[in-house]
């Protein structure tokens, strides 16, 4: 019984270290997008004046930049040959905040008078259309402000132009807060696999699985942990060991052995033939207690298994088809 426990301590130890190693991982995109994701909880941010649309950005905040003058730049955003977007000069105290506004929402702008107002995610010009469509306005702007007015040099009319772009055309920007949403449960249900694999370490009896017993309640496991440390093998691969009397199966986290002599009902499942290439792997072993093992096996494993479990069980019935089992369903030791 003693190898039984050590094995599922080192299971244990693995599923622990995997899933806590997962854990971190996930911890990447909240690290990443910090600003951000603080900035959900912060709510909208509110820009009037150049001083507030640094403070929004720099918090990472949701901002509705407020002004009357909005102008159109003269460039689209078009996908997949259709024009979705427009890009917008939003002039907040002579700074260029250059903007992406879904079509409707840009000429709606563009139409009215007075102070409006437009929303959206700033975002960095990595994109290769925003940085190219900025640099086209700059040059643009250059070219118009230096001729109307000397005194405006090229170094200060890029000075006029925001770092960030106000992203309104995919609507609030990335839901970071579905983000934070999503990676919160991940996060949760990695470290409940934390939780088990430590269960696995401090009490491993609950995951040595006899039929539908765990290890506490059989009696004969002195006797099966020797069979399975000492054999003799009728059987024997990375995942399954097969004696004169129990078939281990140390796949997963659990480690689950039977009766051999209990198997009422086997047969291969998934298997599918084109000419003589054979694809899909399984034998399912289906005992007297309505518990039901699978195994994936090559061809030669597969014949060599279902000849064991033939001469242990000279009733044992073959093959798959949906009275059989209705009739297991219902009892398994009539199956025919």
């Amino acid at each position: 019984m003693k190898e039984f426990k050590e094995i599922i301590k080192k299971k244990g130890i693995k599923k622990t270290l995997l899933y806590l190693i997962l854990t971190i991982i996930m911890f990447t995109p909240l690290i990443i997008f910090h600003k951000q994701v603080t900035g959900t909880f912060k709510g909208t941010c509110v820009a009037t004046n150049y001083k507030e649309l640094q403070k929004c950005q720099q918090e990472g905040r949701f901002t509705t930049i407020k002004t009357a003058n909005i102008y159109d730049v003269g460039y689209n955003y078009v996908v997949d040959d259709v024009t979705v977007g427009k890009f917008l000069d939003v002039d907040l105290e002579g700074y260029v905040i250059l903007t992406l506004a879904d079509t409707t929402t840009a000429d709606e702008l563009l139409a009215q008078t007075g102070e409006r107002e437009i929303s959206g995610n700033f975002t960095p010009f990595k994109n290769k259309v925003f940085k190219e469509t900025k640099e086209k306005v700059e040059k643009d702007y250059i070219e118009r402000f230096t001729n109307e007015a000397e005194i405006i040099t090229e170094e200060q009319t890029r000075g006029m132009f925001f770092n960030y772009m106000l992203n309104q055309y995919d609507g609030e920007g990335f839901p970071f807060i579905f983000l934070i949403i999503l990676v919160g449960v991940i996060i949760l249900l990695l470290l409940f696999k934390v939780y088990e694999g430590l269960k696995m370490i401090v009490n491993p009896n609950k995951f040595i699985i006899y039929g539908r017993k765990t290890l506490e309640k059989e009696g004969n496991a002195d006797k099966a942990s020797f069979e399975y440390q000492n054999g003799p093998y009728l059987f024997k691969n990375k995942d399954i060991r097969i004696t004169n009397n129990y078939i281990f199966d140390t796949k997963g986290y659990n480690f689950t052995y039977h009766k051999v002599n209990e198997a009422v009902w086997m047969y291969e499942k998934g298997i599918k033939r084109y000419g003589l290439v054979e694809t899909g792997k399984s034998l399912v072993v289906k005992f007297k207690d309505k518990i039901g093992m699978s195994f994936p096996l090559n061809l030669a494993e597969r014949k060599k298994v279902m000849e064991i479990f033939r001469v242990k069980n000279k009733n044992i019935v073959k093959g798959y088809s949906a009275e059989r089992e209705a009739q297991y369903r219902k009892n398994p030791t009539a199956l025919k």
